[in-house]
């Protein structure tokens, strides 16, 4: 289902997708990671595998933006969060340790994890990736989203504010990265 961007130029459109067509678009939108991530060939080759591990689980909602020409210039996706699942659990035990256990499973126990929101750099500041969001955003299922994104003033961290995300773990680390993100987190 194609849909017309508010307020945006009539050169982009959103499409929500279904796990097949948003598989076989896997090729361009970890290449879309890699650019806006600025990771190295072999981050992107891993993030393929991820994004495809992805697809089947619950409460699957994926976004693309398309140009004119039908090329995808934008995705974003999420899922029903669920305990047993990596991130799922290492966020749980340090929001549980911060704040405690009640508040980890207000925000966690039923939770939609946006996994991946991403604009090609060459259409950043176009609105794209906002409209991918709350078409996500429309279609998720639980009370609360959930999201990690690197802890610096940037525009992705502004465009989540913007909606109505709050900072729930600052200046956290995940296992096995040296990179600083926010865990943020919005009711729905």
């Amino acid at each position: 289902m194609s849909e017309q961007p508010r307020g945006a130029s009539p050169d982009w459109t959103v499409e929500v997708v279904g796990p097949e067509a948003f598989a076989a678009s896997i090729p361009v939108t970890a290449a879309i990671y890699g650019e806006a991530m600025q990771r190295p060939p072999e981050l992107v080759v891993q993030r393929r595998e991820i994004m495809g591990s992805h697809l089947h689980r619950a409460g699957f909602v994926g976004v693309l933006a398309r140009d004119a020409d039908d090329a995808v210039i934008g995705f974003g996706y999420g899922y029903h969060g669920r305990p047993g699942d990596w991130w799922h659990d290492v966020v749980t035990r340090a929001l549980a340790q911060k704040d405690g256990r009640k508040v980890a499973r207000d925000w966690l126990d039923d939770s939609f994890e946006l996994a991946e929101l991403h604009v090609h750099p060459s259409r950043h500041g176009e609105g794209i990736g906002r409209r991918v969001l709350e078409s996500v955003l429309s279609r998720a299922d639980g009370a609360t989203a959930v999201l990690s994104t690197h802890d610096r003033d940037s525009p992705a961290h502004r465009l989540y504010t913007s909606v109505g995300f709050v900072d729930l773990l600052p200046g956290f680390v995940f296992p096995g990265s040296s990179e600083v993100y926010v865990v943020m987190g919005k009711r729905l």
